[in-house]
């Protein structure tokens, strides 16, 4: 297959998808579109037909009595024209709105049910001009491409029917337009596509840019960056610009290649006219009726030969929205996934290896046991393996080899929900959204009610500071808590844990925000809220994990030394040496 063939194929699936999930729900008023499309067709064809009574009858023949007759039939044309034009636009501009709205609920689906790893590998700018500026450019060729298609196309038809029963030879020579023009079309369409493309990878490259330095402008301004920041803004802004212009360029080439073929057209239509008239073959009257649909169907003619352009921008976008959402999920759930039943609580790793990239293994060959209702804690240097243990429980990754069962069960034969219901996760990374604080608390529990969220906060010992707040809990946190502190936003995470209540409790690095303080007192309600519960604790500071009733360390992915804490000391290894570091800290 020519590359030819197999860009025209693809631009063919690209259409009949767009086509059969998005539009053709919307059938209805679709063709209730296009009936007023229809209309305005026939009107226009109407208003150029008009114009020989308007100088033969009545300018020329001095007929009075079609004196009223025709300007009346002149206002009533126009006023259908007009009315036939608001609903036609009004349908064009809801279907296409609510084709983007259908695709931007589709695309934010797929995303947010996507994998733990394959999140981390986009940008958050990235995906984010998927939805905003990928999308609009679709919505924008959408809506010029169906107008195209629906409008101008009945327009023209309507106006070469005219132009054939008024003069054949003449709607001829004004027909030699349209195989002129399509070399250019095809031409300029396919430079559209390649330049729109490569404007919206480098839109979401600034997007970028722009999240991380103002994101982390306390950063930029302690090291004094601002200047290399803005070089590099202005590079990618500059690569921008650079496409944008030569899509530009491409645009504005189309109209006067346009222009010259319409005015030789028109040229030619008026000096052959102009014989026919000499000779008494056409009235002055009957030429002007036919000079007028010449030259109206030079604008939709014009907007049809843009058609390409406009549906090549489009397409780009819709390739890239369509390759994000068809990219695989690999956590999935089996057919028939049975809900998690959570009685005890006990975790089971068996041979477990895992790898966040290939060749490189994380964890390899694990054996682990989480007893049920006890206080189980990893520790180890960076890059151990503790966090990775945490993550594979919920299912944020698979492992390649072996098996996770919690009371007997494969996290990997239950459904997801049941699964991640019945586990509490905290973070070193607090994640609040620019929402109330009793929101933010009560995320993950919809059914809390105010006391919950009250008692929840009590235990994380954030009562206090929340009171004490401009609105209390409805005080709203902005983005990221940028208006708490990092101890305050920690513990209104530990409070969403708290208030979750549920019978697994992940905590990873919990309180390593903390001072120590507000850590004795967030120690104290962790306690009373594991008590019961099977928790499994990842720290670096093992003050917080001394009164662990089983402590694993770990080396390179494995469990190297286990035991309580006055055991490990005694043991006098790798433990006892991380304790004893700490202590001279």
């Amino acid at each position: 297959m020519t590359q030819n063939n197999s860009n025209n194929s693809h631009t063919f699936h690209l259409v009949k998808r767009l086509v059969k999930d998005y539009l053709a729900p919307h059938k209805g008023r679709l063709g209730m579109a296009v009936f007023c499309m229809i209309i305005v067709a026939v009107c226009t064809a109407l208003t150029a037909k008009m114009i020989q009574p308007i100088l033969d009858e009545l300018l020329i023949n001095k007929n009075e009595a079609l004196f009223y007759i025709v300007p009346g039939l002149t206002v009533l044309i126009f006023f259908i024209k007009g009315v036939a034009g608001y609903f036609q636009n009004y349908l064009m501009e809801f279907i296409g709105q609510r084709m983007i709205a259908d695709l931007q609920t589709n695309l934010y689906k797929h995303v947010i049910h996507h994998d733990l790893a394959f999140l981390q590998k986009e940008t958050v700018s990235g995906l984010t001009s998927r939805f905003v500026f990928d999308l609009h450019q679709l919505k924008k060729a959408l809506s010029n491409t169906i107008t195209g298609v629906l409008k101008d196309v009945p327009m023209i038809i309507g106006l070469i029917v005219l132009m054939v029963h008024q003069n054949w030879k003449l709607a001829l020579i004004c027909l030699t337009i349209i195989p002129l023009a399509s070399a250019p079309i095809i031409y300029f369409g396919r430079r559209m596509r390649k330049y729109s493309g490569g404007t919206q990878e480098e839109m979401g490259s600034l997007g970028g840019i722009l999240k991380e330095s103002l994101g982390h402008i306390r950063q930029v301004k302690s090291f004094t960056m601002e200047n290399y920041e803005i070089d590099r803004s202005n590079k990618s802004i500059n690569n921008v610009f650079k496409l944008l212009i030569k899509m530009a360029r491409v645009r504005a080439l189309s109209s006067p290649v346009m222009e010259l073929l319409g005015g030789l057209i028109i040229a030619g239509v008026i000096m052959y006219g102009c014989s026919l008239i000499w000779n008494g073959e056409m009235t002055a009257g009957e030429f002007m009726s036919f000079l007028t649909a010449a030259m109206s169907i030079y604008r939709p003619l014009k907007s049809v030969t843009n058609i390409n352009n406009n549906l090549q921008e489009g397409l780009a976008s819709a390739e890239r929205t369509f390759n994000l959402m068809d990219s695989p999920a690999t956590i999935t759930e089996q057919e028939g996934a049975a809900e998690l039943q959570v009685k005890k609580g006990e975790i089971e790793f068996k041979n477990i290896t895992f790898a966040y990239e290939e060749g490189q293994n994380a964890i390899e060959g694990l054996n682990l046991t989480i007893p049920a209702g006890k206080k189980v804690a990893l520790v180890g240097a960076s890059g151990a393996g503790k966090s990775t243990i945490l993550n594979l429980i919920p299912r944020f990754f698979d492992p390649k080899e072996g098996e996770i069962l919690i009371d007997g069960q494969k996290v990997s034969n239950v459904t997801l929900n049941s699964l991640r219901q019945n586990i509490g996760l905290v973070t070193q990374e607090v994640a609040l959204f620019n929402d109330t604080i009793a929101n933010n608390i009560a995320y993950g529990s919809q059914t809390a009610n105010r006391e919950d969220i009250i008692k929840a906060a009590q235990d994380a010992s954030a009562d206090g500071f929340i009171t004490e707040s401009e609105n209390g809990y409805d005080t709203v946190v902005g983005e990221d808590g940028f208006s708490l502190s990092g101890g305050q936003r920690q513990r209104i995470a530990i409070a969403r844990a708290m208030l979750k209540n549920a019978p697994i409790l992940l905590l990873d690095e919990a309180t390593s925000s903390l001072d120590t303080q507000s850590e004795k007192n967030i120690q104290d309600a962790l306690n009373k809220l594991m008590k019961g519960r099977t928790s499994l604790i990842v720290a670096h500071r093992l003050s917080t994990t001394q009164d662990a009733d089983i402590i694993h360390v770990l080396d390179k992915g494995q469990v190297v030394e286990t035991g309580s804490h006055q055991e490990l000391l005694e043991k006098n290894g790798i433990y006892a040496n991380l304790y004893k570091m700490q202590q001279q800290a």
